[in-house]
């Protein structure tokens, strides 16, 4: 993974090399091998490489020919199909393959590509600029405008040091009333997230501007299966390749071990395709400091030492995080700060200590099992709802045969929550308790609760985890925090030809058996050793183990810290006790969080 940022002239009176110098000094604190430019009055682009693929080593040169510039972060997934239909060497690099792709296919380039990437390229010739994001938005692209200029980067840092950020008062409110952000606002009314599976293509001489979404999850055609052996068969195939396509690295090779079914899965495909001298695992586990805080006092070590042995892994390479480097909370909001740029929906700084350890490991690539449960592991239990959401009469027969009490149950719970319009029973007065923003505020009423919607039907819903806002931001997230240490993050379970796979089958495969998440338990049966594939799902243990040491010392922390609330939009100041549960823990801390950088950034004119 790299960084990247940019400045295109819109007025013949700006000099967009005269912002250079501000947004390079921004980008320092993120580790490079190399630092590669493009300068002219017009269009300044410029990459930060970290080489990672053994393509990328020793990549000082600007991807360019004599007409297009390219800037991006990007890995591809296939390059082998790339490669024969542009006619290259699989030893160039992948910003090489962008680049003739763009140059062969135009704008329908990114209909070619698979792989996590944004890029721009910049056409010297028309003045004419193609911005691009990847299907599920892992990697990141924001960008301004104003009527000199347009700026763009892979972090808002780049842009704030050149222009005045504003608050975005909307962004604010909805974290306030702990609802889903969209996709593309920030912290900052002016600065945008470009969006996941778009293009824009950008005629700067006449000021013409075309975006479209390029990519949707659909339905592929699995007719030529004969059975769901087949299925499963294609299933591990496209799972291992996942894995395996990712583990593309000179480095070492890093994979988050919690113990779930995704990771240890991961480990376990991982540990049969690449020497296990280079694997190396991370867990958060339990110390003998962070356990009594914990209200079940409990992690998943067992489950991961089952992996390490089932697996054959190297137990030197198996690595413990029992907390984070973090002094205090003040370190930790200066650490988000400098990485997100200020506050940040689904902020991962959690994983900050994880990167750090193993960047010591000389680790290239980070495995992480998410989004397993928002796709391709999801437990299946609304698998039925395609039966009354399609009206599909005959499944719905078959249903009532095999659940002759249950089956009428669960289509009056459907009916039920179809009428509610969400799925969760009692959601609003939850809500009601968590809501931290002020009755009297203009957006108290304005804004809508898209937190737990009803989908009528499975594949909607599993269409819509998949592709939500969340998987964008928080791998937006991981990946700037993995790149201060040198390295990428990846996702397996986000591959789009699995996911794509996975969306496709008959529901049944979904269906919960004597366990759920009964799709991905029956894939596992020849990777994972059934003491861990058959694990009931919650065992009552965290991903990140200590996060009740975690909050509860962040409350400590915060004791002296005074909310002023500048905007006027909060809630009266209540502290919250440290024996509160998880969530009301994190949602009040937010509530401080918000404070602090409002009024870190107050000197901006709030709208």
């Amino acid at each position: 993974m790299s960084h990247y940022w940019g400045c295109i002239s819109l007025s013949s009176d700006f000099d967009a090399t005269g912002i250079y110098h501000q947004m390079q000094k921004s980008m320092e604190f993120f580790k490079a091998d190399a630092h590669v430019d493009y300068q002219s009055a017009e269009a300044v682009l410029a990459n930060d490489i970290v080489f990672i693929t053994p393509e990328s080593v020793g990549q000082t040169q600007l991807c360019r020919n004599e007409r297009y510039v390219l800037v991006a972060t990007c890995r591809l997934d296939n390059r082998p199909e790339l490669a024969q239909k542009l006619g290259l060497s699989e030893t160039l690099t992948d910003y090489t393959y962008l680049l003739e792709a763009y140059i062969k296919f135009g704008k329908d380039c990114v209909k070619h590509i698979v792989g996590d990437f944004s890029f721009v390229v910049w056409d010297t010739h028309t003045r004419t600029l193609f911005m691009a994001k990847d299907q599920l938005g892992i990697r990141p692209l924001f960008y301004y405008q104003d009527a000199e200029k347009l700026v763009f980067s892979t972090t808002m840092q780049a842009i704030k040091a050149v222009i005045t950020p504003v608050l975005n008062q909307r962004y604010i409110a909805i974290e306030l009333k702990n609802y889903v952000q969209d996709y593309a606002p920030t912290f900052f009314e002016n600065i945008h997230r470009f969006l996941p599976a778009h293009y824009a293509l950008a005629d700067t001489t006449r000021g013409v501007y075309e975006t479209a979404r390029y990519w949707e999850l659909e339905a592929e055609d699995i007719s030529g299966f004969r059975n769901e052996a087949e299925l499963y068969t294609e299933l591990n195939r496209r799972f291992t390749e996942a894995v395996v396509c990712r583990a593309r690295t000179h480095k070492n090779v890093g994979c988050q071990l919690s113990g779930g079914l995704d990771s240890s899965a991961i480990a376990v495909l991982l540990s049969r395709n690449i020497p296990k001298q280079r694997l190396h695992t991370y867990s958060f586990v339990l110390s003998d400091k962070t356990r009594p805080y914990s209200e079940r006092g409990i992690d998943e070590q067992g489950t991961q030492q089952a992996i390490i042995d089932y697996a054959g892994l190297l137990p030197q390479n198996h690595h413990k995080i029992e907390d984070f480097y973090f002094k205090d909370v003040y370190e930790q909001l200066e650490r988000t700060d400098l990485v997100m740029g200020g506050f940040a929906n689904s902020d991962c700084l959690w994983q900050d200590s994880l990167f750090k350890t193993a960047s010591a490991d000389n680790v290239g690539v980070m495995m992480s099992g998410f989004p397993g449960d928002e796709g391709v592991s999801c437990s299946g239990s609304n698998y039925y709802y395609d039966y009354f959401g399609n009206f599909d009469i005959p499944a719905i027969i078959r249903f009532f045969m095999k659940y002759p009490l249950r089956g009428p149950k669960r289509m009056l719970d459907y009916l039920r929550a179809r009428w509610r319009g969400s799925l969760v029973k009692g959601y609003d007065k939850i809500q009601q308790g968590r809501n931290l923003l002020r009755a009297d505020s203009p957006w108290h009423q304005q804004l809508k609760d898209e937190s737990f919607l009803f989908y009528p039907t499975f594949k909607k819903w599993f269409k819509e985890q998949i592709t939500r806002p969340h998987t964008c931001h928080r791998t937006e997230s991981e990946g700037a925090y993995a790149l201060t240490h040198g390295m990428e993050t990846v996702y397996p379970m986000a591959d789009i030809r699995l996911v794509r796979l996975a969306y496709s089958l008959p529901v049944e495969m979904f269906a919960p058996a004597t366990y759920n998440r009964a799709l991905f338990r029956n894939m596992c049966k020849d990777i994972l050793p059934d003491a861990v594939r058959l694990q009931p799902k919650f065992s009552g243990a965290m991903t990140l183990a200590f996060a009740e040491y975690w909050k509860k010392k962040n409350i400590e922390d915060l004791k002296t810290y005074q909310v002023t609330d500048p905007l006027q939009m909060m809630l009266p100041d209540k502290r919250l006790a440290p024996d509160a549960d998880l969530m009301d823990m994190l949602m009040r801390l937010n509530y401080y969080y918000i404070d602090y950088f409002v009024n870190k950034y107050m000197p901006a004119k709030a709208n």
